[in-house]
């Protein structure tokens, strides 16, 4: 099979060398340079740069795609559309790879909250210094919640000059940015939050290959909250009418692929 794999995580890339490894032919698809240079690193074919309507269409339409991987963030939720969407318009088979929630306990340091704004009420209400672990995307919608005005909020971001820049635009001070890129472990973690003072912790629910477990670890270690912004539901519902439904199967890479390879009788 001729696989486009939307694949800018770890874990992305994982299952794009699996599917590469079973002999299907894999072209590799990452928002950012970095992403496409770590794939070809890895003996990968990739390509970089943001999709749109067209841009899809036409690498769905010139590299002979038979089907659609979307193996991106969690949290990606206008790629994970704009796939969903495409792919049926042109007649695409579509399969998310949704990697698998972290493992941890129920604990009274551990909160969970479905949108930004519940997320920044429970902060302000558990403490004043804030760590958002939740990286650049929504820093400015963040930053603009009303409730965290009487916040110090403290980031940590990876140190790319775009990023950076878009720190300093929204006001956050040098001593406010962490820039550095992870995974991190529970040490470290313990460590960098125990020298800045750190009152409570806003993280992605992004699943044990995006550091959630050593985040909530270290907190529990530490005595210090830590908020859970749950993933949002899957985009476009609407599309599951479709003969050409979407096919969200959270397993593992080998599952996954067997799976994949059965719909489409390969």
């Amino acid at each position: 099979m001729n696989l486009l794999i939307l694949a800018g995580t770890e874990d992305g890339r994982e299952l794009a060398s699996a599917f590469q490894k079973r002999g299907h032919q894999v072209l590799v698809s990452t928002l950012t340079e970095y992403g496409a240079e770590i794939a070809l690193q890895q003996g990968l074919t990739a390509r970089a740069g943001a999709l749109d309507e067209d841009s899809l269409r036409r690498i769905l339409r010139e590299q002979e795609i038979d089907a659609l991987i979307d193996a991106t963030h969690p949290y990606a939720q206008a790629i994970h559309g704009l796939g969903q969407r495409i792919a049926s318009e042109c007649d695409h088979p579509y399969f998310r790879w949704e990697r698998p929630l972290g493992e941890y306990p129920r604990h009274r340091l551990i909160h969970s909250a479905p949108t930004l704004e519940d997320a920044a009420e429970k902060a302000a209400q558990l403490g004043r210094r804030v760590f958002l672990s939740t990286g650049s995307k929504n820093l400015s919608q963040w930053l603009a919640i009303p409730v965290l005005q009487d916040c110090e909020l403290f980031v940590r971001v990876l140190p790319t000059a775009q990023v950076l820049s878009q720190c300093e635009a929204s006001g956050l001070k040098p001593y406010q940015i962490i820039a550095m890129q992870g995974p991190f472990t529970q040490k470290f973690n313990e460590a960098l939050w125990e020298q800045m003072k750190i009152e409570v912790v806003i993280s992605k629910e992004s699943g044990s290959i995006g550091g959630i477990e050593e985040k909530v670890q270290a907190c529990l270690k530490l005595g210090i909250p830590i908020i859970l912004l749950e993933r949002p539901a899957s985009a476009h519902p609407e599309l599951n009418s479709d003969e050409n439904k979407p096919q969200i199967m959270p397993t593992t890479v080998e599952d996954f692929i067997r799976k994949v390879e059965d719909i489409l009788e390969y």
